[in-house]
C-alpha cells in the first residue's frame, strides 16, 4: 500500500470520524455555562428582590432613624444569607422555603411592633402592671419553633438569629432583650424536635417561659433596676410569652400547612394510619406488597433511630414506596401467588418498563391522594437510578452481538439519586427485604451475608452519593436490617401430634388433627349427655 493510499484512507475517517459519534459529544460547551450563569443570575435577582423588599419593610416598622437601620437590615440579612448559603447544607434555596421564611419575619415584627403601640393603652387602663412586663411577653420564640417544624434546625437557627436582632432594633436597640428572644427561639426550635403530637408545642413553649423567668432573674442581678413587685409581674410575663409563643406556634401551623404544603410529623401521623384509602385498596388489589410495605416500614424505623434520621418518616414513606405497584399487581412477583408469571411472555426490554413505570405511577398516586412533598420525594428517590440487574442480564442472554446491543441505561431506574437519609434508608431496606425472600434457607449467617452483599452493591453502584449516609451510618443499619430479618426469619419447634387411647389401652395417631379433634369433641358431648341423663333420673324429670 503506497503513501497516497493512505492519505486518501486516513482522510476518510476524519471526515466519517463525526458521524459514528452521538451528535450530543459536539454540542458546544460554552453554551451549557452560559445557561448555568443565566439561572445563576435569575436565582440572585430573585434574592436581591426580596432583600430590597424586607428591608423597605423594616425601615416601616423599625423605629426612627430609617436610613441607618435600612443599612444595618440590608447588611445582617446579606451576610446571614451568605453565611447560610456557603457553610449549611440544609438550607434550602426554594421559592417556596424563601416566601415562608420572608412572610413569617414580617408578620412576627408586624405582630411586635403593634404591641408596642398597645402597651401604652394597657398600662393607663391597668396602672398597678409596670409597663416594662409587657415587653416580655412578646412570642417572638414562636417563628423559631414553626422553622424547626416546617424545615429543619438549621434554617431555624438562622432565622432565630435574624428575628431576636429585628426584636432588639424594634425595642429601642436593646442588647438583652436581642439575646432574651434568641435564647427562648433556640430552646423552643429544639423542644419541637420530631414532634408527634399537638401537645408538645405546648411542653415547648412551657419550657421557653421557664427559661425566660430565668434569663429576667439574670438582668435583675446584673441591673438591680427591678422592684420585688416589678420583678413579681415581669417572671409572670416571662413565663407567658413562652406558653404564648407555643399558642401562636400551634394555631398558625396548621394554616401553613395547608398554604405552603409542607408535610409535618403530625401530618404524617395522619398518614400512618393503616385505614388510610390508599393502603387499603393496597392490601385488596397487591396484599404481597402491602405486606413487603410494612417489613420494609419495620426495617427503615429501626435504621432511623440508630443514625438519627426521622423514623417517623422513614416509617410512614416506606408505607407508600410502591404504591404504584397497585395498578398492574400481578406483573410483581410477591402477588402473583401461584399464577403464572406475566414477565415469561414477555420481552426483557418490556419488562423493565413495566418494573419502571411503578415509580411513576406512585408520584402520580401521592399526588392524587396529597400525602406531602417529602414522600412523594421518597418514592421517586427510592430505587435511584439503580440496574434492574434480571431482565438486563436476561437480554445480554438473548443479545445478538450482530444487531444493536444491549443499552445499560434502558434497563435503569430514572432517578434522581436519595437525596436524604430517610430516602437512603427506604432504598436499603427494599432492596435488602426483596433479596432475603429469594433465599431458600434463610439462615442467620446467610441473612447477614446477604445485607452486607446488597449494602455493598448499592454503595459501589453509586445510589448513596447524593444522601448524607456515611460508612459509620451503612454498619448501623447492616446490625439493624440483621437483626430484624432474623427475627422474621425465624425458625419453630415442630408441635407434637396429639395422640389418644383405644379401647385396648394402645395409643392410635391417625395424623389427622381435625379428626381428631371432632372425635374427642363427639366424646366429650355423650359424656356430658349421659351424666345430664342421670342427673334428671335422680330429680324424677327424665323417663326411662
Amino acid at each position: 500500500m503506497n503513501s497516497n493510499s493512505i492519505k486518501k484512507e486516513e482522510k476518510e475517517r476524519k471526515i466519517k470520524w463525526p458521524k459514528i459519534f452521538p451528535p450530543r459529544v459536539h454540542k458546544p460547551i460554552p453554551l451549557l455555562f452560559k445557561e448555568e450563569k443565566k439561572e445563576t443570575v435569575k436565582a440572585w435577582r430573585k434574592w436581591l428582590g426580596i432583600l430590597a423588599l424586607l428591608v423597605a419593610v423594616m425601615v416601616l416598622i423599625l423605629p426612627g432613624r430609617n436610613l441607618g437601620n435600612g443599612l444595618l437590615v440590608a447588611i445582617l440579612l446579606f451576610v446571614l444569607f451568605i453565611f447560610a448559603r456557603a457553610n449549611i447544607r440544609k438550607f434550602q434555596f426554594r421559592d417556596k422555603d424563601l416566601l415562608f421564611l420572608t412572610t413569617l419575619l414580617v408578620c412576627l415584627l408586624t405582630v411586635a411592633r403593634l404591641s408596642i403601640e398597645v402597651f401604652p393603652f394597657l398600662g393607663q387602663a391597668l396602672p398597678e402592671i409596670p409597663s416594662r412586663a409587657y415587653v416580655y411577653g412578646i412570642g417572638l420564640a414562636a417563628g423559631g419553633m414553626l422553622v424547626r417544624i416546617l424545615l429543619n434546625s438549621e434554617t431555624a437557627l438562622i432565622f432565630a438569629a435574624w428575628i431576636s436582632i429585628f426584636g432588639g432594633l424594634l425595642l429601642d436597640h436593646n442588647l438583652f432583650l436581642a439575646i432574651y428572644f434568641f435564647i427562648g427561639s433556640v430552646l423552643g426550635a429544639h423542644g419541637v424536635e420530631y414532634s408527634e403530637s399537638r401537645g408538645i408545642l405546648w411542653k415547648a413553649g412551657a419550657k421557653v417561659g421557664i427559661a425566660n423567668v430565668g434569663m429576667i432573674w439574670a438582668e435583675n442581678f446584673i441591673s438591680s433596676q427591678f422592684t420585688f413587685y416589678e420583678l413579681s409581674f415581669s417572671l409572670l410575663f416571662g413565663f407567658l410569652g413562652g406558653v404564648v409563643a407555643g399558642g401562636v406556634a400551634l394555631g398558625i401551623l396548621p394554616l401553613l400547612e395547608w398554604i405552603f404544603g409542607y408535610t409535618t410529623n403530625i401530618k404524617l401521623l395522619e398518614l400512618a394510619n393503616l385505614n388510610h384509602p390508599l393502603l387499603k385498596r393496597m392490601i385488596l388489589e397487591a396484599p404481597g406488597t402491602y405486606h413487603h410495605s410494612i417489613v420494609v416500614s419495620t426495617m427503615a424505623e429501626a435504621a432511623a433511630r440508630a443514625v438519627n434520621a426521622n423514623p417517623l418518616l422513614a416509617r410512614v414513606s416506606a408505607y407508600y414506596h410502591d404504591i404504584g405497584k397497585i395498578s398492574k399487581p400481578l406483573y410483581f412477583v410477591e402477588n402473583q401467588g401461584y399464577h403464572q408469571n406475566k414477565h415469561d411472555k414477555l420481552e426483557p426490554s418490556l419488562s423493565s418498563l413495566i418494573l419502571i413505570s411503578h415509580v411513576k405511577e406512585g408520584v402520580e398516586l401521592a399526588r392524587e391522594y396529597k400525602l406531602g412533598e417529602k414522600i412523594q420525594n421518597i418514592i421517586q428517590q427510592h430505587h435511584g437510578t439503580s440496574l434492574i440487574s434480571f431482565f438486563y442480564q436476561k437480554a445480554k442472554d438473548i443479545e445478538d452481538p450482530e444487531m444493536e446491543q444491549v443499552n445499560e441505561e434502558a434497563y435503569r431506574y430514572h432517578g434522581p439519586k436519595p437525596q436524604t437519609k430517610e430516602a437512603g434508608l427506604v432504598l436499603l431496606a427494599d432492596a435488602v427485604e426483596a433479596a432475603s425472600r429469594s433465599l431458600a434457607h434463610p439462615t442467620p449467617a446467610r441473612l447477614q451475608g446477604l445485607v452486607q452483599r446488597i449494602i455493598n452493591n448499592v454503595f459501589l453502584d453509586g445510589q448513596l452519593d447524593e444522601c448524607e449516609l456515611t460508612l459509620k451510618d451503612l454498619h448501623q443499619i447492616a446490625k439493624c436490617f440483621n437483626t430484624i430479618l432474623t427475627s422474621i426469619h425465624h425458625h419453630r419447634v415442630e408441635y407434637p401430634l396429639t395422640t389418644f387411647k383405644e379401647g385396648n389401652g394402645k395409643k392410635r395417631n391417625n395424623g389427622d388433627i381435625s379428626k381428631q379433634l371432632a372425635k374427642a369433641g363427639g366424646l366429650r358431648f355423650w359424656k356430658n349427655k349421659k351424666s345430664s341423663e342421670e342427673n334428671l333420673k335422680t330429680l324424677g324429670m327424665c323417663s326411662k
